[in-house]
């Protein structure tokens, strides 16, 4: 089944702007695997934002679709980094697999972590997060005039806006979201139902 984008477009990433594309690490692609040659073709037509708040941004290790983590779970083309909160000593990186799945590899992990099954769904989560961070400020208005008041209609509304959106990312890539903690999104998802971030 083709991915269909929901929030990706070609504009996306025009007010973050984008990751340039290292000519000498994607001069080697007639080498790579299928998939990752894909992902690269959809990385030229989205291309890879600068910057998602909170969620993804520029690896200070190398350029977009260079090898990354080379070992026996390897081998891996570099997309960017999550947040890192530890200092460069502790970074997640975000990378593709040989199937052209992203995974994220974590020091703290024993092995990688599924974040989506293809880049453009990637892109596409991406964009959902970039779109729900720009529209929390729309339930302010909702807020009980009581800070002690503990029905808070704000949060409800929050927390549905962003339940909604992960249902219908679920929708387009299944393996995404097992429900059970193990994925990526299972774990930010999770923080968005418990309204934590």
């Amino acid at each position: 089944m083709k991915y269909v984008p929901q929030w990706l477009t070609s504009t996306s990433w025009d007010e973050a702007g984008t990751l340039d594309l290292d000519t000498d690490a994607s001069a080697s692609a007639a080498e790579w695997p299928e998939p990752v040659r894909e992902a690269l073709e959809v990385a030229r037509e989205y291309g890879l934002p600068a910057e998602v708040d909170g969620m993804f941004y520029p690896s200070p290790h190398g350029g977009a679709f260079s090898a990354a983590g080379e070992g026996a779970v390897g081998p891996f083309w570099r997309l960017g980094q999550h947040e890192s909160q530890l200092g460069d000593s502790y970074v997640s990186e975000y990378v593709l697999d040989e199937k052209g799945r992203v995974v994220l590899l974590d020091p703290s992990l024993p092995e990688p972590r599924l974040v989506n099954s293809s880049l453009i769904a990637f892109l596409d989560a991406l964009a959902a997060w970039d779109y729900r961070t720009e529209h929390l400020d729309d339930f302010d208005d909702l807020e009980p005039e009581d800070d002690e008041e503990e029905d808070d209609p704000a949060e409800r509304a929050r927390v549905a806006f962003g339940m909604e959106i992960a249902r219908k990312l679920e929708e387009q890539d299944p393996a995404a979201f097992t429900g059970e903690g193990v994925t990526w999104w299972d774990r930010v998802y999770e923080e968005v139902e418990n309204d934590v971030i």
